[in-house]
């Protein structure tokens, strides 16, 4: 991983290449457009950016069936941009994750509005499948609306920008910063105001119904990043080795919904509470 950072930092036409490319594997491609953006700046990043979702604008404008997730990952690739020129500006990760959450948001409701034909090609196929899963068991299965595509689509965007985001702090990190990503990242913690307003809006959406639960999990992505950050940071404190790493990652993928759920919870508690800060004082007494 290493050498690709620094293949992408060798020059224009290399970064470019990449992000190209890039869009064949994960992450690949808006992770490059967040590394040049973090280390040269927003007008060079926008340069990247064009060869990025150049592919996509092809395979949009050669009507693809999957239009609305082709149309998500152009949204990614533009939230990425945002999201890293907002880290470059203000060094806050809590910052950086409003800014993403708040584009994202937007992203969903502007495809809802303006691209809503792919929406609703969407919805059917989803419709369609989840018609076939209740034939086969018999039960009463919900059926999305667009409002509840759209708020898929949007959570896609944000989790898209926001691993993208850390893997290309992570590059800088190894390139010109060793270990400070850990820092950083071990130090991510939103104050309690954000954190509840945060928490307050995940509880509405899930209060509202089945309609509104993509968007809770949307705006519930950034307390679960704090978590994640929490668990990390316990567990570097504790001295407990990678090995839990591993399995607390085997555990998320394996649990997702019901481990999600306490991630957030954790990472709500901790900005209202600051563990953290009682774990340095029970080290230093």
């Amino acid at each position: 991983m290493r050498a690709l950072a620094e293949f992408i930092m060798a020059g224009r036409f290399k970064a470019a290449l990449v992000a190209l490319l890039g869009n064949f594997l994960p992450l690949v491609s808006p992770a490059a457009v967040g590394l040049v953006v973090l280390r040269q700046g927003l007008t060079e990043g926008c340069l990247v950016l064009l060869w990025a979702v150049l592919p996509l604008v092809i395979l949009v404008s050669a009507g693809n069936m999957s239009g609305a997730m082709v149309w998500a990952s152009i949204f990614s690739v533009v939230v990425v941009l945002i999201g890293a020129s907002a880290l470059n500006q203000t060094r806050s990760w809590t910052s950086a994750l409003k800014v993403i959450l708040g584009v994202s948001v937007l992203s969903g409701l502007v495809m809802k509005l303006l691209l809503a034909a792919q929406v609703g090609a969407m919805r059917e196929t989803l419709n369609e499948m989840l018609g076939q899963l209740q034939q086969q068991n018999n039960a009463l299965v919900f059926e999305p609306s667009n409002l509840f595509i759209a708020g898929l689509l949007a959570w896609v965007i944000a989790l898209t920008a926001v691993a993208a985001l850390l893997l290309a702090r992570w590059w800088q990190s190894l390139l010109y910063n060793p270990g400070g990503f850990r820092v950083e990242f071990h130090a991510l913690r939103f104050d309690k105001l954000s954190a509840s307003l945060l928490f307050l809006a995940l509880m509405v959406c899930y209060v509202l119904g089945q309609e509104y639960v993509t968007w809770g999990n949307l705006v519930g992505l950034p307390l679960l990043l704090s978590g994640v950050a929490l668990v990390h940071h316990s567990i570097a404190f504790a001295q407990l080795g990678t090995r839990w790493l591993v399995a607390f990652y085997m555990g998320l993928v394996l649990l997702l919904g019901p481990l999600s759920s306490v991630l957030i919870g954790l990472g709500f508690l901790d900005s209202v509470m600051d563990f953290r800060s009682r774990l340095a004082a029970r080290r230093s007494s």
